[in-house]
Order: C-alpha cells, then structure tokens, then sequence
C-alpha cells in the first residue's frame, strides 16, 4: 500500500509539471531593448565642456513648483524653463526644471551639504535625445560635461 501510494504521488507530480505553464516558457527569450543610438542630439551646438559657477544656479533652490526661470549657466547656453519637481531633505534640496528652449531636457540640480561643505551634482537630460550633460568637478571648477545618453541609461 505504501508503495502504491509514492508511485501516484510521482505520477501526479510528473503530470502536474508536464503541464505547467512554467515549462512552456523555457524556450521564450527574454526581451532586449536595444540602445537606440539614432536618436537626435539635443546638444550639438554647444562644446563638450561648460564651465559654470554653480552659485548663479543657487536661486533654484529658492523657487516654488509651477515658477518659471530663465538660467544663464554660461555665455554659450541658457536654460530657461518651470521649475516641477523640489525635494527638501536634511542634508540636499534638488530642484527639477522642465526646459522650454530645449524641448524635452530636464535640469536635475542638487546641493549637497556634509560637515559644513557644499557640493553640487546633477544633470541635463532628454529621454528623447541621444546626448546629455552631466555635472562635473575638477579642483573646485564645476563644469557640465557632454555624455552620451546611453553612457547613463542602460536599459
């Protein structure tokens, strides 16, 4: 009788995982999204390299959501935009502003504050384009670097 018993357990079981669905997906592949490296450059008029002061970037901080500004990062590029986005935490406050001279960019500023020292970090990014510009520091000269969008993003 015990034998009987252990030989329908193994029949139900093999039964069972003959005919579960996991098993028919073995042979599907796993979808890829491919990096689109057709995508327009947002950018190609401006210099791989920005320099910038980021305290003329500083009044972001004091904007309200739904507040339009008009930044002067450098004599070569102007951002100008509404502010959507302000997070306010203990040590950061970042500040997003959705461009309206450069359709589809996102300014992503953020102020760091750790043991009395201020660092900024951010970026210039377009889901839709295939360059951005991201925020940049060598010997306390802060500059908005030119990178490929997919140097970022890896889907």
């Amino acid at each position: 009788m015990r034998n009987l018993s252990i030989a329908i357990l193994s029949v139900c079981c093999i039964v069972c995982s003959l005919w579960s669905s996991a098993q028919g997906a073995q042979n599907k592949q796993v979808p890829i999204n491919e990096p689109d490296n057709n995508k327009p450059k947002l950018f190609a008029d401006l210099p791989d390299r920005l320099d910038f002061n980021p305290k003329t970037l500083s009044n972001l901080f004091d904007a309200k959501v739904g507040q339009w500004v008009n930044l002067s990062i450098n004599p070569q590029f102007s951002f100008s935009g509404q502010v959507v986005s302000k997070a306010d935490e203990s040590n950061s406050t970042s500040v997003v502003v959705s461009s309206v001279n450069r359709v589809g960019a996102k300014l992503i500023f953020t102020r760091i504050t750790e043991d009395n020292d201020i660092k900024y970090i951010g970026r210039i990014i377009s889901m839709k384009h295939g360059d951005t510009y991201e925020i940049s520091q060598d010997n306390n000269q802060y500059y908005f670097k030119k990178k490929g969008y997919y140097d970022l993003i890896a889907e």
